[in-house]
């Protein structure tokens, strides 16, 4: 009888502390990160508060307002950001909660494929081997930049070259995306490629 108390007395005791710090910060995600067609802001705020909730483009100008100076409960939300309209680029999220705290997210936004269709040809273009070991062939002619992210957002590498084969030896193992760049700095392909040991 006494195991049971004990128990008991545990289990209430763990279900309040979840309660009650389960949700200690204010915070905003989106996942997934990048995304296609859609994706979902995910946001948790600790008290009733007057929120913004806006999505941005990479020159400041608001895209998408989905809360303006609405006073909301506390509690977690979801909004579906739908990604068709978007062209493919970097995005940022921003959550004003009250009038002193700004939480941002980096997002960006790639073609519901993993290659997109080269506007000047209207053909496919395909980067292989992938997965990739050591080195990944770009089948582009000319001068190109080359963009390497993380899955996240955040640019690894820069570099312009006209060469169609390329060295990630100096990468570790995981997913990225890689952005090819013509000379007029427009998107020529975004792939998502899988780097191996």
């Amino acid at each position: 009888m006494k195991l049971v108390k004990q128990l008991i007395i545990i289990t209430l005791i763990s279900m309040c502390y979840k309660s009650a710090f389960s949700q200690a910060t204010d915070s905003l995600s989106l996942f997934p990160n990048p995304f296609g067609s859609s994706a979902t802001i995910h946001f948790d705020i600790v008290q009733s508060d007057t929120i913004t909730l806006r999505v941005f483009n990479k020159v400041g100008q608001t895209i998408r307002t989905y809360f303006q100076t609405t006073v909301l409960p506390s509690g977690s939300y979801n909004i579906n950001l739908l990604g068709d309209s978007l062209a493919d680029d970097i995005y940022f999220i921003k959550l004003d909660v009250g009038s002193k705290k700004s939480l941002m997210h980096k997002a960006l936004k790639v073609g519901s494929t993993l290659g997109i269709i080269n506007p000047k040809s209207n053909e496919t273009i395909t980067f292989y081997p992938n997965p990739v070991i050591d080195q990944l062939t770009i089948p582009i002619n000319g001068n190109k930049t080359i963009i390497l992210t993380d899955i996240n957002g955040k640019i690894l590498k820069t570099f312009t070259t006209d060469q169609q084969i390329i060295s990630l030896l100096d990468i570790s193992a995981g997913q990225y995306l890689i952005t090819i760049l013509s000379n007029q700095n427009e998107i020529i392909t975004i792939q998502k490629i899988l780097k191996i040991e």
